[in-house]
């Protein structure tokens, strides 16, 4: 088979039954519970499904490799289904039989206090927490679920843009002090209610109503957890339940990324603290909303990443082995450029807590700013599944695309983003690094121009300025305030911008000065500097940034074992 017939697109759910030779039915479980690669792209209205046949082929052959106890209409080379060329097997996706996937709606409210509202967010979020940690259930992250908030959608067309089987969904009526709660069990390929239950108890009985109801789900699908897992279901996060008001309104809170918002953030922490004594959840919360700071380049004076490693050091002694404690230490690695600890932490995060979507997440970025495409891919697939509509997770199958130098492909990843969140100036500025990329120049210059008022003096907006600068040949001549220079200078993302518009522009020196900090701070992705990269591409030879490129590329064989 060809290369480019290998990596031809399989375009509806049809395609892909037909190559596999298997009904749609079949394939579709197997997607569901079986981890075969099957990709959506999102619209604003339904979602398209697409594969490749070499993900199909490689997928196919991982699993004749593994245990030989699956169903009998399970697929192998010897009965049926594509070609085998290669191996691939996701971790944490691929590794397990018989995986349900549900998403948990938002529990809506009613009562004669608004405020009260937290209670069926809170509900929701800790059911989810809970699914998420439990290896035979693949749960929905909350973000991606919270966008059907109120919608009129029909379940099946709900599980369709989710990728999921069944559905959760609530309603919460209280007053402060009493609890009602109706929630169904909905099996959306059937378009069936599985049950239909009751729940009622005071406020300061609400973590007992929790595990009630996910125990009623687990259950209803027949699941059998593994004896950690029986352990720590149903353990609530913050025991205190004004503190749990506090924790799920500072979450709330820091989604928003903007400083006021981190800032109250910040105090509802505290305030937290000051209820339930030492907890390793809100420590890490806390060290977590510190570094959010920096990853939406906000300025400020004060040493957040040093007062971050103070709440790792809390949140290690509360609960060191803890999945907050660990993704908290993996965002620490990778801020500082330490990512192969980063990677550590991360996968002995999701081992505990297998769908977290902040661990796959970073977990996807850190393999591939060190070259680890391929480890990278099953990551992103996964971190896809469950959490298919956030906008940062839309972006990333692009990521994996630049990395490997296909800039065409990587642009609609990047352009739903901006779609999905259009306020969001790292969305604008990922767009115009890809649009300039890609070589959409004249696209890539309106990009960089739609900053909203808001955030012209962010670091986003200052470096999207100096990509569009360096295409017109204008980057000498313009600035970059101090407090946008000491934000770039303590990101691997911005830094590594820096050097690109400098490198586009023709100055090596100083793009070397920028890359030299962009490794520094973990990017390590030599095959991307030396043969993808369109800004570094015709200096790979500079004698000026030899030197980087070379730190660059043992750094990658160490972390790759590639010599």
């Amino acid at each position: 088979m060809s290369h480019a017939q290998r990596n031809e697109r399989l375009e509806s759910w049809k395609a892909i039954a037909r190559y596999l030779g298997r009904s749609v039915r079949t394939v579709r479980r197997w997607e569901q519970q079986q981890g075969l690669p099957v990709h959506r792209l999102m619209h604003r209205a339904q979602a398209s499904v697409f594969a490749f046949r070499q993900e199909l082929d490689d997928w196919l052959e991982s699993r004749a490799q593994g245990p030989a106890e699956h169903s009998s209409d399970y697929p192998s080379p010897e009965n049926g289904g594509g070609t085998s060329e290669g191996t691939r097997c996701a971790k944490g996706t691929g590794d397990k039989e018989e995986t349900a996937a549900i998403a948990v709606l938002p529990f809506s409210f009613a009562g004669p206090e608004p405020a009260q509202a937290w209670v069926s967010d809170g509900l929701t979020e800790e059911i989810i927490g809970g699914f998420s940690r439990l290896a035979k259930l693949r749960v929905t992250s909350r973000t991606s679920s919270a966008a059907f908030k109120g919608s009129e959608r029909d379940s099946g067309a709900i599980a369709s843009l989710l990728g999921v089987t069944y559905l959760l969904e609530g309603s919460v009526v209280g007053d402060g002090r009493r609890l009602r709660i109706n929630v169904r069990l909905i099996d959306a390929q059937r378009d069936d209610h599985v049950w239909s239950r009751k729940f009622a108890g005071d406020m300061d009985q609400i973590f007992d109503i929790q595990e009630r109801i996910a125990r009623a789900v687990i259950d209803a699908l027949h699941l059998h957890l593994a004896p950690a897992e029986e352990a720590a279901f149903g353990q609530p996060t913050v025991n205190d339940l004004a503190a749990w008001r506090r924790v799920l309104l500072a979450r709330e809170a820091a989604l928003r990324w903007r400083p006021d918002a981190l800032d109250q953030a910040r105090i509802l922490l505290n305030e937290a603290l000051e209820l339930t004594g030492e907890n390793a959840v809100i420590y890490a919360t806390m060290g977590r909303v510190l570094l959010n700071y920096q990853e939406a380049g906000i300025p400020t004076e004060e040493d957040l990443l040093e007062e971050a490693r103070s709440w790792e050091e809390r949140a290690r002694g509360a609960d060191p082995g803890h999945p907050e404690t660990r993704i908290l230490s993996g965002w620490l690695a990778h801020a500082t450029g330490d990512l192969g600890r980063a990677i550590e932490e991360l996968d002995k995060a999701l081992e505990h807590d297998r769908d977290h979507p902040d661990a796959l997440l970073l977990l996807a970025h850190c393999l591939l700013r060190t070259g680890q495409t391929k480890r990278a891919r099953p990551v992103i697939d996964h971190l896809m599944a469950v959490d298919p509509l956030t906008p940062l997770t839309r972006c990333m199958p692009g990521f994996l695309d630049a990395m490997e130098g296909r800039f065409e492909a990587a642009v609609d990843p990047y352009r739903e983003m901006l779609e999905r969140d259009p306020a969001n100036p790292v969305a604008r500025l990922f767009n115009v690094w890809i649009l300039f990329a890609a070589g959409h120049d004249d696209e890539a210059l309106a990009a960089a121009s739609g900053f909203r008022e808001a955030a012209e003096e962010s670091t986003p907006a200052h470096l999207a300025r100096r990509l569009t600068a360096a295409h017109l040949g204008t980057l000498e001549d313009l600035p970059l305030p101090e407090p946008v220079r000491k934000t770039a200078e303590g990101s691997e993302m911005y830094a590594r911008h820096a050097a690109e518009a400098w490198a586009m522009a023709g100055n090596a020196k100083r793009a070397a000065r920028w890359l030299d900090r962009a490794v520094d701070l973990g990017f390590s992705n030599w095959p991307y500097l030396a043969r993808y990269s369109p800004f570094f591409r015709h200096l790979v030879d500079d004698a000026t940034l030899r030197p980087v490129f070379e730190k660059a590329e043992r750094r990658w064989k160490a972390l790759t074992g590639n010599h």
